[in-house]
């Protein structure tokens, strides 16, 4: 014969502290996951990339321009760097966070470069690496 006790006291009071510690780890889990996005969307534009794989080339005016200033021909989105500079993630909820500009002008001049060239986003194959961070983290804290 095989007798089990439970104690719903003991197990009440693991919840609980459970609870807690879930409430108190997810901002910070998303925020690793947040930032992980960030790093993946400047070192992707960096070296040319986009959501929809190599940016498209400039137009001769404005690769003579950039050559000029001495800032190269790949299409990176980097002329000043401002823009990318503040791409930033805020935490809007304990279970949401989002990846934008800091500021509006660096949100409009996005949305117009992203028009010809779409690079905010996580690409199918880098969501595995977005869940990893969240993971990583979350089950370092916790």
């Amino acid at each position: 014969m095989i007798s089990f006790t439970f104690n719903i006291r003991k197990f009440v009071k693991f919840k609980s502290k459970r609870d807690r510690d879930m409430r108190r780890v997810m901002p910070i889990a998303l925020n690793a996951a947040g930032d992980k996005i960030k790093s993946l969307i400047l070192g992707r534009t960096a070296r040319g990339i986009g959501l929809k794989g190599k940016f498209p080339r400039y137009s001769k005016g404005y690769e003579v321009f950039k050559r000029k200033n001495g800032k190269g021909s790949t299409p990176n989105l980097k002329f000043t760097g401002r823009m990318l500079k503040d791409l930033d993630v805020k935490k809007v909820n304990t279970n949401r966070v989002l990846v934008l500009f800091k500021t509006k002008e660096s949100g409009k001049k996005a949305a117009w470069v992203s028009a010809k060239r779409p690079f905010m986003g996580v690409k199918p194959d880098e969501k595995k690496l977005v869940t990893a961070a969240f993971l990583d983290e979350f089950r370092r804290k916790l």
